[in-house]
């Protein structure tokens, strides 16, 4: 009985060192919000801009988020969360319970697009905000191009009028 439990504890010891050893631990994680179509190849979104330039070719399944997960030789890591607050705790939270991670050494980096004003802000610059108000799936326009019968420049993402929720979340594609 005791040589059994002893083989098993030993078995389940050798067994956590061999998935320690397969642990991806990557060096950096870069997480973009969205990406237009496919991950490459096609019109880019923020996150194919990554993956090609970035040469980010291991795919890496990822069911918890709207794109696999994509990795280079590096240890480059490229996460493609979604448009939205939620769906980037959501996808985030997820990556991080992700047993095939190890990210006690990673650093990570949020990249994507800002909307800051090119008179106020330069490329890869940062603005601290003292009080922030959080719109999240919202557009605006300015309160000069407001038509007469709005209340207010605030709309969803998806509606063309403030208070509009007709149609589901599609994210805008040039053209």
């Amino acid at each position: 009985m005791r040589t059994t439990i002893i083989s098993s504890l030993l078995a389940a010891a050798l067994l956590n060192l061999v998935s320690a050893q397969d642990l991806i631990k990557p060096k950096v994680a870069i997480i973009t919000m969205f990406e237009v179509g496919e991950d490459a190849g096609d019109a880019p979104g923020e996150f194919q801009h990554w993956v090609e330039r970035e040469s980010l070719d291991q795919i890496i399944p990822f069911d918890m988020g709207p794109h696999d997960l994509r990795m280079n030789d590096a240890g480059l890591l490229g996460i493609c969360t979604g448009a939205g607050v939620t769906n980037s705790a959501i996808v985030i939270a997820a990556l991080g319970l992700d047993p095939r991670f190890d990210f006690s050494q990673t650093y990570f980096i949020v990249s994507g697009i800002a909307g800051g004003d090119p008179q106020d802000v330069s490329l890869g610059g940062a603005a601290w905000a003292r009080w922030v108000v959080d719109g999240d799936m919202t557009r605006s326009i300015s309160s000069r191009e407001t038509p007469d019968d709005w209340p207010y420049g605030l709309f969803p993402t998806d509606g063309v009028r403030p208070n509009d929720r007709s149609s589901g979340y599609v994210w805008p594609t040039t053209g």
